[in-house]
């Protein structure tokens, strides 16, 4: 009991230490003069977001002085930044606060000058103008009573999106005016001072005094790490998170992506993240996602892990290094969350986990998305960041892992993440590379490559040449209605809606007489045949490092891919423009495939109204007298009759089943439903109607799917099946029944080389499993099948 008593005690003690050291050393700076600390690269406009930065709040992208209690305006996207000091008063005086900003910004007010005391006085949740004051209650404070003689210590957050950007906190006071919000200003403001020593920066050289690491650099923390020199040969490049990504896998569940027959030997797509987690965005649905690494720590002590994400994942990580024994802890996620919404069940995180400084785990993340936007992070708490807060974890602390069995093919599109690079591809040895830069200063964040966002939303642009386009040769109009001339051409990708423009002219400073003056504007949808839109006359920009550009023409909804501006000026040498952006909204042609996301329809297309929407499930197409399903296995269909459905089939599991009866549905004994499906049966009688019959299509894929369910099920045992003319192999096997199967490849000494899938499946089927063998050495290996511990193998040779 004694011992457990000390140990308590020492533990309360370190922690009050740490808050010590990170807090208290903060005291009164210089008068009227603020620092304005900047985070750029921000992943979302939440203020969790900015406290989840690895370098929040440490390590500011920059800082400026600033003189009263306001952001610069219009400054960048995707930031998030803050303001902290010290508000003091001549005299006793009641003080009313009040918030504005865009996107949103939180004011914390101490009741003393010692942040650990701080309370937040006043909440944006959204966005307002500069000189809102009540667009939501919480923005402005209860009424606080502020005494002379005490420095109030303070700290304004802010987060910005896209779009204007700023945040200012205004007072009610006697001090000034109690009838009108006033800006706090420089006359009762103060900095801060005291600050401990910036951390020197990540990757200075440094020596972490252990002989068993080379290439030691610092983190960015005050601490010294290096690599460990290590015999395994899985372990590759310092500072790798390589994400891959597996496309057209139905549901939403992590079962979905085991099942799958390309997870994991068949990826579509990959690329390199700088942090074990990705945005929130909505590009894709019905994927999955891999990563595989090895982790390591600057300092030995008690690490703690989260999860979150859209809609399942998992976070393992191994005892060591070895990934057979990655089931040591688990962080996993059931069902969505928000990207920073930590605690919506309780094993999204693990408990504190003992590592070791400068020695490798296996770490791997799987994530499934379904529909809607997808987003998966991993969070820790660490001995040497805040304590409690959970921090992104950055690529500063990962090796790839060079072992696994993923290919994809030659000349696929991905992300070396390497910023010097352009035309990133595979090639035929699987490895993501692009063309390196050429020419003097290529590797310079100010060369002409760098792959700069021309279409993101801003509301700035710089005058650097290199962000603007300048013709200066003129060429053949695409539209025939044209003169050759200066012309620039969007293409869309696809037929799009197009609404509202934005439009920086040439902004280069002493050039801004070469930016577009009058021009035309005409638009397609195929390139070739065109229609104008309208002429315009342009101002030209002020060839400053913050133009905001103007509005362009609004195009009101109308349909192209391609809008096309052509210069009308009169013989211009070169003519130019800074950017353009367009509002718009997808929208193919009327019939056009595509998933309306409710599971209740099917046949999904595009309206002429742009709007994807699909046949109800329970709806009788009438166009089958009678159905009647034997033995056999049913995957997501509508099955309809006008008289009767007789079935005695299994559902598969995740799958959407219909049975639409004009008179009776029977389900006879030996009808199932799998796991997690969902099966609708209706009455809906038939009317002959021409308009009815035409709206619907032929069901004969109902009799294929279920002739080709027939004969998977023929299949017993695991079967390899080469793919010809390529070094693709199909692993294939049968189960009879649910159960825990592992499926690997290991080497002729035994040794696994390739774990493809550990997972307990719930129902019984043939499933497959495709694999390319680019990345094995000749030789021969055993594919191995382990069912509840009987083991089947078929060998594999690679030449």
């Amino acid at each position: 009991m004694t011992i457990k008593m000390k140990i308590k005690i020492i533990y309360i003690v370190c922690i009050l230490f740490y808050a010590f050291h990170t807090t208290a050393q903060i005291c009164p700076g210089e008068e009227g003069v603020l620092q304005w600390e900047l985070w750029q690269g921000l992943i979302d406009d939440e203020i969790d977001q900015l406290t989840a930065m690895p370098d929040y709040p440490t390590r500011p992208s920059l800082t400026k002085p600033v003189f009263r209690l306001q952001t610069p305006i219009n400054y960048d996207n995707k930031l998030g930044s803050r303001i902290r000091g010290f508000i003091y008063v001549p005299s006793t005086t009641d003080v009313t606060f009040n918030l504005t900003g865009d996107d949103k910004a939180q004011f914390f007010l101490s009741t003393d000058e010692y942040p650990e005391n701080m309370t937040l006085a006043s909440n944006l949740p959204g966005y307002t103008s500069i000189a809102n004051h009540d667009e939501y209650p919480e923005q402005t404070s209860d009424v606080i009573t502020l005494q002379p003689n005490i420095n109030y210590y303070f700290e304004l957050l802010h987060v910005e999106g896209s779009g204007g950007d700023h945040a200012t906190v205004y007072w009610k006071t006697d001090l000034v005016d109690t009838s009108t919000w006033n800006i706090i200003t420089a006359s009762y403001l103060k900095g801060v001072d005291c600050l401990v020593d910036m951390c020197p920066e990540e990757g200075t050289a440094c020596n972490d005094g252990d002989s068993t690491t080379e290439n030691d650099i610092e983190d960015g923390f005050c601490n010294c790490m290096g690599s460990k020199i290590s015999t395994n040969n899985c372990i590759g490049e310092r500072g790798k998170i390589l994400n891959y990504r597996y496309d057209n896998i139905p549901g939403s569940y992590l079962n979905d992506l085991y099942e799958a027959p390309t997870f994991p030997g068949t990826p579509d797509y990959s690329e390199s993240l700088d942090q074990l987690g990705t945005p929130s965005v909505n590009v894709v649905d019905n994927f999955g996602t891999l990563i595989q690494a090895y982790l390591t720590v600057p300092v030995s002590g008690n690490y703690k892990f989260n999860v979150t994400g859209n809609y399942n994942a998992i976070l393992f990580i191994s005892s060591n290094d070895d990934p057979e024994n990655k089931q040591a802890h688990q962080a996993l996620l059931t069902s969505s969350t928000g990207m920073t919404e930590h605690d919506k069940f309780i094993w999204q995180s693990t408990s504190f986990i003992y590592l070791e400084a400068n020695t490798y785990y296996y770490v791997e993340l799987n994530h499934k998305d379904g529909s809607g936007s997808e987003h998966f992070s991993a969070f820790w708490q660490t001995p040497f960041t805040e304590a409690g807060v959970w921090k992104r974890i950055p690529d500063l602390y990962f090796y790839d892992y060079d072992c696994e069995v993923a290919c994809i093919p030659e000349n696929t599109v991905c992300d070396d993440g390497n910023i010097f690079t352009n035309n990133d591809m595979y090639n035929d040895a699987c490895e993501c590379v692009g063309t390196p830069c050429s020419g003097p200063d290529c590797d310079s964040p100010l060369a002409n490559y760098v792959p700069y966002d021309k279409c993101s939303v801003t509301d700035q642009l710089d005058n650097n040449p290199e962000n603007n386009w300048l013709s200066c040769t003129t060429t053949a109009n695409p539209n025939p209605m044209r003169s050759e001339g200066h012309w620039i051409m969007y293409d869309l990708g696809a037929r799009h809606e197009l609404h509202q423009t934005q439009v920086w002219n040439y902004n280069v400073l002493n050039e801004t007489e070469k930016g577009f003056e009058n021009v035309a504007i005409d638009y397609s949808d195929d390139g070739v045949s065109w229609s104008e839109y309208g002429s315009y006359t342009w101002p030209m920009a002020p060839g400053n490092s913050g133009y905001s550009g103007f509005s362009g023409p609004d195009f009101q909804g109308t349909y192209a891919r391609y809008v096309m501006i052509t210069c009308l000026d009169i013989d211009p040498e070169c003519k130019g423009l800074g950017k353009i952006a367009f509002t718009a909204v997808y929208c193919p042609l009327v019939g056009t495939a595509c998933d309306d996301g409710d599971i209740y329809t099917l046949d999904d297309k595009y309206d002429s109204n742009c709007e994807c929407v699909g046949i109800p499930f329970d709806e009788n197409d009438c166009l089958e007298e009678s159905i009647t399903l034997g033995d056999s296995t049913l995957f997501t269909e509508k099955y309809s009759a006008e008289q009767y459905i007789n079935s005695i089939s299994q559902i598969a599991g995740d799958n959407v089943v219909s049975f639409i009866g004009g008179q009776s549905i029977v389900l006879d004994v030996g009808f199932e439903t799998g796991e997690n499906t969902l099966f609708l049966a209706a009455i809906d009688t038939c009317e002959e109607s021409a308009e009815r019959v035409a709206l619907l299509e032929s069901r004969q894929d109902i009799i294929d799917k279920i002739k080709e369910a027939q004969e998977l099920a023929k299949i017993e045992g695991l079967k390899l099946i080469p793919v010809e003319n390529s070094d693709e192999q199909i692993i294939q096997f049968y189960l009879p029944k649910g159960g825990k199967v592992k499926l690997s490849i290991s080497d002729k000494s035994g040794a696994t080389v390739f774990t493809l899938l550990e997972h307990e499946f719930k129902n019984s089927g043939v499933y497959t499993k495709r694999i390319r063998t680019k990345k094995f050495d000749s030789g021969i290996f055993n594919v191995e099948l382990n069912v509840d511990d009987a083991i089947e193998y078929e060998r594999l040779v690679v030449l």
